[in-house]
């Protein structure tokens, strides 16, 4: 008979044989077999039998045993059989397992030999041979304690979070259910450092931490179920592998973000990561399935030890002094300042560490460990097995009296080194044994000992009741309860508080949650404010050192940009020494790879806001500032002297000057040094005027730094704009060539009927090769001048648009970055590059002025526009705003004045790039897409006709034609899940992304049979004049894809706008955002429609869930930030 010895070099009593299955009675007489090396007993004989267990139920086997919960059964059995149990369902044998003795035997085989699981079938806790080898050997190399300690700065962040969340949940009694607290912590924990997932990602974060929950928990259920009923067409079935679907779908679209060399997450060491025997890299799926199997392993676990953690030290005051007395001494607590533990403390806290192997003996975070054997075995030469799964059984393995004395006590010390030399090698086995111990266990333990580390310094936790906590009886058996007190400490854990000493208040997040007021309080240590902005640079002057002065800007648009070339060009003239440029090119020369600056520099930032996001070229930039905080690094910015200039428009309430207002807030808490607070910049206000009281102050300070009188008028320093520009007219015979972009237009057709006297175009566009799109993207386009407004602004200036110019600089600014190096047709820089359709603005009109004589007859009444004076602001509010003057109306209403090129032509402000909404999907045709584009025309109040840039030129475009443009990513995204209730609201051209959507959603339906409810409320004026893609919306309701709501504001006496329709659907809205996790997505004006809609959902809001007004905006405010809510609007 043959006979297979699996580890041959054990010894003879603990052989582990596989017998044919025809050659094993149920009794069995066998020699040993003797191998080389080996001797057999002499004269033995081993007696094999099957191992004890309830007898069997005609047909139901040992069903009712297990009944009603597999788990609590399991445990009543081995107290009653001793600790191997057998046991049949199904005509299936399965056997419990809580010897140590037999245990060491099995957890000794690499491979667990267990059935495929549908959820990461591949991951290292189910694979098997060479899948487990090959991506262990990679893991070992990422979860080192060496790896580990470069995630601690990160564990600091998360656990003030943690001890945030605790406060909020407080109830009256400030008890917290701390096992749902902790899981949720853990999660977002888990979702940072595992997939990179930060607070910018919303969205992404919660439909995978929805969808991976659901899974998950699944999972685990699946696995008690007879296998059978897992594959039956069940609801709950159908729906776990779509939900596997999704799931896949998430992690592409989360793998797909750039794998840059600053990332440091789990999923970007993973991607990077080699095998050092074979070089290979793991594959995407087998990415996807080691990140599932952390997160599965890794967040409940965690949440579990550190909860109970929490309420065993809480049951035991002797164990609660001794750690906290441990915490103290080890991290040098003062009792005033909160302290962060580093990776080298951490390990010095031993008493710790045996007070969570206690709570992993006594609370295993998993019921049990699994085995599975193909074939008939023998093992220990005593006990036969059929072909099986073992389940060891942790919990009664941690308890069982023979090897643990008095096992129901919280005993720390059971694991102290000398108690541990005694332990048999398989009694304690919470993370697996021998070559599957689990690889995160170093992970695991450091995050939760930071947390204890935070929280025991800044409260004391009791349990909230004297009723005995029940463990559950899941896979996992968290309690079905854990309600604990947490009493907020009035002084930091540390030295006994002195009498008469002011309490020290507990900054629960010292670098994310600082009030600005307080963040300047640290900065100006004992430096009064003073009512006087430029009185308060004075008295800084001697300590600040200025150094050189740094024109810093992040912009999409231009405006910015602008702005800060304005300042270049008058610190020019001032002869102080300046630098332009980029918030990221500064990132790149100064901060990057750790540098450090010597000396000083003095910062004006101005920047804008996409989104509540930074603008592209100032991403670096906060990136760096965020790792700072994250990194406690309190004087990496130590070299700054900064002022910020926020840019945005206040239409977009809830994001406006989001950046700008975290570079204030945020660089002086890296010890950077604030000069002072401006007024923002709001365009939808006079946004160049704020701008102008800004560069007041700082060129008062700069004349200060020169050595100049201080009462002196700074425009006096000043030349004439554009003074340091000279265009030199040329004679050049070649003509331009045109330039065109790489998206041609394919059809340009009306949407609008031909009873209204207003136009929409619909533009269709061959997509270039590798440019994607994602529905919901916008194009950034640029657009050119009207020809007309071209030719009359050349007649302005006095010269033929087909004028040949070289541009020479005079000075060490720049040449603008519009110019080329050669000629260039004054056609094109006025047709291109420079905005001369929008309101003439004062740094304008105060260059035309400085151009002029003193005896000009035009001079005084220009002053008049362009002065500083209260009176001159009215003016020009009053004069030029309010009429939509622009440079070509002004000039042309000064016939005899002629502006020199270079003044004029080096003020004018940069034509904008414009940004569309994209109105179709790649899933209807990849190498297509098209714009919904309303035509603006209009007339002002001194009868002049004037048009938008950018819609009328694209109005113009033909088939052929080529535009310039690129696609920018836009919040606005379908949801992740298919079946996702959806709410639009839109008016006009706002239906755009609602469009690609509902074409999105037509390939989803044939993908999945079936998609979630979408409702779309669109507004227009009229059914028969501007209903656009009408037919295509009825289409798509009578196919079920969409319920359309539509309000005509004009086809009845009394206006009907959206947020009408909204109130007479109130209770589906409610219903869907309150009940359902649905999303709800606005596009539109942000001035009237956006606006209305935004207060008749927080009126919805606060009337189905009970709550105030106040309560509705906060609660509104969080759906944005949980991309529950998207507003997708323009000023």
């Amino acid at each position: 008979m043959d006979v297979a010895i699996l580890d041959p070099y054990i010894p003879a009593e603990t052989y582990l044989r596989v017998i044919r299955s025809e050659d094993v009675p149920n009794v069995i007489v066998r020699e040993p077999p003797e191998t080389e090396g080996t001797k057999s007993r002499p004269g033995a004989h081993v007696t094999l039998k099957n191992p004890p267990g309830p007898p069997y139920t005609l047909f139901v086997d040992n069903l009712p045993d297990l009944m009603p919960d597999f788990w609590v059964a399991a445990r009543r059995l081995q107290k009653q059989y001793g600790p191997l149990v057998r046991l049949k369902f199904l005509g299936k044998k399965v056997y419990l397992l809580s010897d140590p003795e037999l245990i060491a035997i099995l957890l000794k085989e690499r491979d667990k030999c267990l059935p495929k699981q549908e959820l990461a079938s591949e991951g290292i806790f189910l694979a098997d041979g060479d899948t487990w080898t090959f991506p262990r050997r990679i893991l070992q190399s990422i979860f080192t304690g060496k790896a580990v300690a470069t995630f601690v700065p990160m564990f600091h962040r998360l656990g003030l979070e943690f001890i945030e969340e605790i406060e909020k949940e407080y109830n009256e009694n400030h008890v917290v259910k701390l096992i749902r607290l902790s899981e949720r912590c853990m999660l977002e924990a888990i979702c940072e450092v595992c997939l990179g997932l930060l607070k910018g990602h919303q969205r992404l974060k919660h439909d995978f931490n929805e969808t991976f929950e659901w899974l998950s928990d699944e999972g685990i259920k699946r696995q008690t179920r007879l296998s059978l009923l897992n594959k039956l067409p069940m609801a709950r079935n159908i729906k776990f592998f779509k939900m596997l679907e999704n799931m896949d779908r998430i992690l592409d679209e989360i793998m797909s973000r750039p794998l840059t060399d600053d990332r440091n997450d789990l999923l970007a060491l993973m991607a990077r990561a080699t095998d050092p025997e074979t070089g290979r890299k793991l594959t995407d799926r087998e990415v996807k399935d080691q990140i599932i199997t952390i997160l599965v392993a890794g967040h409940k676990t965690s949440a579990l030890l550190q909860s109970w953690a929490i309420f065993e030290v809480s049951q035991d005051p002797h164990v609660e002094k001794r750690l906290k007395q441990e915490i103290k001494d080890v991290l040098k607590l003062d009792g005033v300042t909160l302290k962060y533990p580093d990776f080298n403390q951490l390990k010095d806290l031993k008493y710790m560490d045996l007070v969570l192997k206690e709570t992993l003996r006594m609370h295993p975070p998993a019921q049990s460990a699994v085995r599975g054997l193909h074939e008939k075995t023998v093992i220990n030469d005593e006990w036969m097995f059929d072909p099986c799964n073992i389940f060891i059984s942790v919990y009664d393995t941690h308890r069982n009296p023979k090897y643990w004395p008095d096992p129901d006590k919280f005993d720390p010390d059971r694991f102290l080194p000398e108690n541990v030399a005694k332990h048999h090698p398989a009694q304690y086995i919470p993370f697996g044994g021998h070559h599957r111990t689990c690889l995160g266990n170093v992970f695991a333990l450091t995050e939760v000992k930071v947390n204890l580390c935070l929280l025991y310094q800044t409260h004391d936790a009791r349990t909230s009741s004297s009723h005995p906590v029940i463990e559950g009886n899941d896979l996992l058996f968290p309690p079905t309860d854990l309600p604990m007190k947490f009493i907020k400490r009035k002084t930091l854990l540390g030295r006994k508080k002195k009498e008469g000493e002011p309490e020290t208040p507990v900054m629960s997040s010292p670098f994310m949650k600082v009030e600005r007021e307080e963040a300047e309080e640290r900065v100006y240590t004992n430096r009064r404010r003073t009512a006087s902005q430029t009185k308060r640079l004075m008295s800084m002057k001697e300590e600040m050192k200025m150094g050189i002065f740094h024109i810093l800007y992040g912009s999409n648009t231009g405006t910015c940009k602008d702005f800060a070339y304005s300042t270049a060009r008058k610190a020019s003239e001032l002869n102080v020494q300046y630098s332009v440029s980029t918030l990221d090119e500064y990132y790149e020369k100064y901060l990057e790879s750790g540098k450090e600056v010597q000396e000083n520099h003095t910062m004006l930032i101005i920047t804008s806001t996409w989104n509540g996001h930074p603008p592209d070229n100032a991403k670096k930039f906060r990136n760096w500032m965020v790792e700072c905080q994250r990194s406690h690094k309190t004087d990496a910015a130590k070299h700054m002297n900064f002022c910020v200039f926020g840019v945005g428009n206040s239409q977009w309430n809830i994001t406006f000057l989001a950046f700008p207002k975290f570079v204030e807030d945020t660089l002086p808490l890296l010890g950077a040094t604030k000069l002072s607070s401006y007024e923002p910049g709001d365009e939808d206000e006079d946004l160049q005027t704020k701008f102008e009281a800004l560069q007041d102050i700082l060129w008062y300070f700069f004349a200060i730094e020169l050595g100049l009188s201080p009462g002196i008028d700074h425009k006096t320093l000043v030349k004439p704009a554009g003074s340091h520009l000279e265009f030199v007219v040329v004679e050049h015979e070649k003509e331009e060539e045109e330039r065109g972009g790489e998206f041609v237009v394919t059809q340009v057709k009306e949407l609008q009927a031909d009873e209204s006297s207003r136009s929409t175009v619909h533009i269709e566009m061959k997509v270039p090769e590798g440019i994607r799109y994602e529905a919901g993207d916008h194009l950034e386009i640029t657009a050119w001048n009207h020809p007309d407004l071209v030719e009359e602004m050349c007649t302005a200036l006095g010269y033929p648009s087909d004028t040949w110019l070289t541009a020479v600089s005079k000075s060490n600014l720049p040449v603008p970055s519009w110019c080329p190096q050669g000629p260039i047709q004054l056609r094109r820089i006025l047709a291109r590059e420079l905005d001369i359709n929008g309101i003439v603005t004062r740094p304008v009109i105060q260059a035309i002025t400085q151009s002029l004589t003193d005896d000009h007859p035009y001079k005084t009444k220009l002053e008049g526009y362009g002065g500083k004076t209260q009176e001159a602001l009215d003016a020009y509010e009053r004069d030029i705003v309010k009429n939509g003057i622009n440079v070509v109306e002004l000039l042309s209403g000064l016939p005899d004045v002629r502006v020199p090129l270079n003044v004029l032509l080096g003020v004018l402000p940069t034509l904008k790039k414009r940004s569309y909404s994209i109105s179709s999907s790649p899933k209807r045709e990849s190498g297509k897409l098209t714009l919904s584009v309303g035509q603006v025309f209009f007339k002002t109040a001194t009868g002049r006709e004037h048009s938008g840039v950018a819609s009328v030129y694209l109005g113009r475009l033909k088939e052929g034609g080529r535009i310039d443009a690129h696609v920018v990513t836009s919040p606005m995204r379908y949801p992740t899940h298919h079946m996702t209730p959806i709410i639009c609201v839109c008016n006009g051209t706002g239906l755009a992304p609602f469009r690609g959507f509902l074409q999105e959603r037509e390939h989803l339906k044939q993908l999945h049979g079936e998609v979630g409810p979408f409702h779309l409320f669109f507004g227009c004026r009229s059914k028969k004049e501007d209903f656009i893609y009408e037919g295509e919306l009825v289409d798509y309701e009578e196919r079920g894809l969409l319920t359309l709501h539509v309000a005509f504001s004009r086809d009845q006496d009394e206006k009907i706008y959206v947020q009408h329709k909204m109130r007479e659907r109130e209770e589906l809205i409610a219903d869907v955002l309150l009940n359902r996790d649905g999303r709800f997505y606005v596009c539109g004006d942000a001035r009237t429609m956006a606006r209305d809609v935004q207060e008749e959902l927080r009126r919805i809001m606060a009337k189905f869930s009970g709550i105030t007004a106040e309560e509705a905006k906060t609660k509104f405010v969080h759906m944005i930030q949980e991309e529950r809510v998207v507003l997708d609007v323009w000023g």
